[in-house]
């Protein structure tokens, strides 16, 4: 009987008889050798290096790509078996890429003469269904019963409390790497995998939505090993916190030094092959977590590429170890760069994170004659999705607090929504220390809002602030004025404080020079710190020109309960503490306020400190300038992160052209029941506790009410998937649900209402909810262009002046360089992917001439499309 090497000798002979040129004969193109992988199991181990040394044999290293990915799909992937097999592959020993069709063929492939794929019969189709569906359940088996094994074997073994968790520290292979073991376990027993002895290995769990699905094993020089037919997850080092900044690497070392040097949580997905995998199940389960892909800097590139496809599948951003032009062989990954250089120069390569762009290649057409051309051109897309304005909702507010928007809104003729915006701001001030609100079991949360107001400057917003902030201002400055005399209490129990301390010490120093005992010196001294006296907390409600770290601080150590109001918001989001390596971790501390979550602050040259139960309200006006500054700047964190999507959005048009003077009306009445009932509020007592944090009430949803939340989370809910009107805008839509709550609750509140909340209130407050989200739709579908679509647009702009000017349909891509509005390369060719993709320009080679082709539609129409 013949072995199945010499039954594909012959393969290869029968193969070579028929096609002398196989190549040229059967045009055995990359596309049709990746068609025929997908009829291969690559799990196996023999076909997978025959198909490897097939390809490599045909192609060289342009086949590096295909044979990867293909071999990416098997349980048993590693990146670095797979760069270290291809460097292994030599031509000859009678492996060709006729090998490959064979065993593509053996499992269904056809192969036409032309070098097309034939189309497969319905049967054959049916057929190969048949096996794949009963590949899939034997698939399905093993990993199930791989699962259960690696329960066993983990479970066998003693964790860090059974056995002396310094016994794991000693593993040699983690001095050498210098990290810390974390949840690892140190194997002892008899198995044995791929001839690796994992007696004494460290052993890691991975695991997928929290089910641990199988085991990594790592000898003592760093061979390592997965257990068979276990579905591959991740090992996470930390706690993911809704958010907050997650790193995802490949390796436990690369991993484990991540984490000591910046804090964040970290996944390790193992290999290069599994980065995209983790990071999709990680976006599925926390949308607002900013991902950061740490990729190892190989020198095949695939840890760059992989990590790079990851990043764009999850819209997250990337890092790359940076080390010197002449860094030993081997050195690639973030261990190595902790070992080479500190852990300093890692946090600073993953504060140094980008976000990455989606590449798509521009497609050269064949050469057309400019009649064939012109005949031949669809209708080009536009640039942007138009979304009409819709008018704001004022029947929906309360009725005090229509009245006292319309009666502010008919003297100041500030645009409406930017009035309403300011008084709803005012009441959220006034009541988010004092309720939260709950949705349904376990949902709950403030009432506090963060609303932005989009307009360029003139528009009077510090003038409608003035009208609805007042009132708090001057609740603020009684307070203060009322503390006077407990503050200077304080300030004499701090001066006599530290006069005692200081003369305890000084006893104490003198007592031990003397080496008299100094035991009940030692005492008093403690008790004196034990009683250290406590600063009056005194009312601090509105600030303007705040970081976000001094804000966290204010509400820790002074009022727990304070908003940053500001109509020159560029203050906020073009300050220092939203640039740099910095932003991360304030859009963070911002979301966590909004959350109502605790938040510890860790300072090197001052004490750190804890907010607790704190709650904040944020209403800003920023220039539509200086808000697309920051997101360019800030990349993807800005969304990524799920900051603006936590604002109640206002986009209004300006009426700056129709304010013409009318007379204040007599006595402010509308206004005046509005501040009465904001002075109401703030007199009601604070719930603060001796640390600090706030207990609020919680308020409810009566039944119907909860029907009608239902309701519009559910409606909202099901349009965030891909095709759905909010699909684009689904990180804002997700929070919508929750803002429509706390409206509820403010509206039910200002009113009087101290029960549970009305299905009116919400129904007034979901109004208001579902205008704010279309305004979202319309300033990230419309207005806030991502840098590469400004880029299309100004290219656009260009061309069709330009051809209009000239007189022609077409430009030389070098005329555009040189003379256009984008002189740099890559973004030039990134707008003009953009412009083919919308089928607003074509791309035409004549030998080495690149000529644009407008789309003679935009001829026509200006360019309005």
């Amino acid at each position: 009987m013949q072995t199945t090497q010499q039954n594909l000798a012959v393969a290869n002979q029968q193969y070579a008889s028929r096609n002398t040129n196989h190549t040229q004969n059967l045009g055995a193109s990359l596309e049709q050798v990746e068609h025929a992988l997908t009829f291969i199991d690559a799990t196996d181990r023999k076909v997978w290096i025959d198909c490897g040394m097939g390809i490599k044999d045909e192609f060289g290293e342009a086949g590096f790509d295909a044979w990867d990915s293909w071999s990416a799909a098997a349980d048993n992937y590693s990146t670095r078996d797979a760069i270290a097999s291809w460097k292994s592959f030599k031509s000859g020993g009678g492996i060709t890429i006729a090998t490959l069709f064979k065993l593509a063929m053996d499992n269904g492939y056809r192969h036409h003469t032309m070098g097309q794929p034939t189309p497969l019969t319905s049967e054959e189709i049916a057929k190969r269904a048949e096996g794949i569906k009963a590949d899939v359940e034997v698939l399905a088996q093993k990993r199930a019963a791989a699962a259960i094994r690696t329960q066993v074997i983990w479970d066998e073994q003693p964790n860090g409390s059974e056995a002396t968790q310094s016994n794991v520290s000693e593993h040699p292979y983690l001095e050498r790497k210098g990290i810390l073991p974390y949840d690892a376990k140190i194997y002892h027993g008899e198995l044995t995998i791929a001839g690796m002895n994992c007696n004494g290995s460290v052993m890691l769990p991975m695991r997928l939505n929290g089910a641990i699905t199988g085991l990594q094993f790592i000898s003592k020089v760093g061979e390592k090993r997965f257990l068979p037919d276990a579905e591959k997850g991740g090992f996470l080092i930390g706690k993911i916190e809704s958010g907050k900044t997650i790193c995802i690497c490949e390796g436990f070392a690369t991993g484990a030094s991540i984490h000591e040097a910046t804090g964040y949580a970290v996944i390790v997905a193992f290999d290069a092959g599994n980065l995209q995998k983790i990071s999709i199940e990680l976006r599925a389960n926390f949308p607002d977590v900013v991902i950061v892909l740490c990729a190892d800097d190989d020198e095949s590139g695939v840890g760059q590429r992989k990590a790079t496809e990851a990043a764009q599948a999850v819209s997250g951003m990337i890092a790359m170890p940076i080390f010197p032009d002449s860094r030993a062989s081997g050195v690639k990954d973030f261990n190595d760069l902790a070992t080479l250089q500190g852990l300093k120069s890692v946090a600073q390569a993953i504060a140094g994170a980008k976000t990455v762009a989606i590449e798509v290649p521009i497609e050269v057409p064949v050469a057309a004659t400019t009649r064939s051309y012109a005949n031949e051109w669809p209708v080009p897309q536009s640039l942007t999705v138009k979304i009409d304005s819709k008018p704001y909702p004022l029947d929906a507010l309360p009725d005090t607090l229509r009245a006292a928007v319309e009666e502010v809104g008919g003297f100041v003729k500030a645009p409406m929504p930017m009035v309403a915006s300011c008084a709803i701001s005012a009441i959220s001030l006034a009541i988010q220390g004092l309720y939260d609100v709950q949705r349904a079991e376990k949902l709950h949360s403030p009432v506090g809002l963060f609303l932005l107001t989009v307009g360029e400057s003139g528009e009077r917003k510090s003038t409608c602030d003035g009208f609805f902030m007042k009132v708090i201002r001057d609740y603020e400055d009684a307070q203060a004025e009322l503390g006077i005399p407990a503050l200077k209490d304080y300030q004499a129990a701090t001066a006599s404080w530290e006069a005692k301390c200081s003369g305890v010490k000084e006893k104490i120093r003198q007592f031990a020079k003397e080496h008299k005992s100094t035991v009940s010196l030692d005492a008093e001294l403690c008790n004196l710190i034990h009683d250290v006296p406590i600063k009056p907390r005194t009312p601090r409600i509105i600030y303007a020109d705040v970081t976000p770290e001094a804000m966290a601080y204010s509400l820790a150590m002074n009022w727990p309960s304070s908003g940053v109001v500001s109509a020159e918001a560029g203050i906020v989001f073009g300050s220092h503490a939203m640039s740099g390596d910095s932003v991360m971790r304030n859009l963070a501390t911002l979301n966590q306020l909004w959350d109502g979550n605790s938040l510890k602050i860790d300072r090197r040259c001052s004490d750190s400190f804890e907010v607790k139960s704190a709650r904040l309200t944020m209403s800003l006006q920023v220039q539509s300038a200086t808000l697309q500054s920051f997101l360019d700047k800030s990349g993807a964190l800005a969304r990524g992160s799920g900051f603006l999507a936590r604002f109640l959005l206002a986009i209004p048009e300006s009426t700056q052209g129709s304010r013409l003077f009318t007379e204040a009306p007599s006595n402010w009445p509308k206004l005046d029941a509005f501040n009465s009932r904001i002075t109401a509020l703030l007199s009601q007592p604070v719930p603060i506790e001796e640390d600090g944090s706030l207990t609020p009430q919680m308020l409810t949803l009566t039944p119907d009410a909860k029907a009608a939340w239902i309701v519009y989370h559910d409606v909202v809910e099901s349009e965030l998937a891909s095709g759905g009107e909010l699909f684009n805008v689904r990180d804002v839509a997700s929070k919508s649900a929750d803002n429509a709550a706390r409206l509820a609750a403010l509206f039910h509140v200002f009113e009087g209402g101290t029960d549970a909340i009305s299905e009116d209130a919400f129904e007034r407050a979901s109004r208001v909810a579902t205008w704010s989200l279309s305004e979202s739709r319309r300033f990230f579908g419309e207005l806030a262009l991502p840098s590469e679509m400004l880029d299309a647009a100004r290219l656009d702009k260009w061309l069709i002046e330009h051809c209009k000017r000239e007189l022609t349909h077409c430009v030389s891509k070098r005329h555009t360089r040189q003379y256009g509005t984008i002189r740099e390369g890559t973004r030039l060719d990134a707008a003009i992917r953009e412009l083919v993709s919308l089928d607003r320009i074509q791309i035409k080679q004549e030998g080495k001439q690149i000529s644009i082709w407008l789309n003679p539609a935009l001829m026509g129409t200006g360019g309005e499309l």
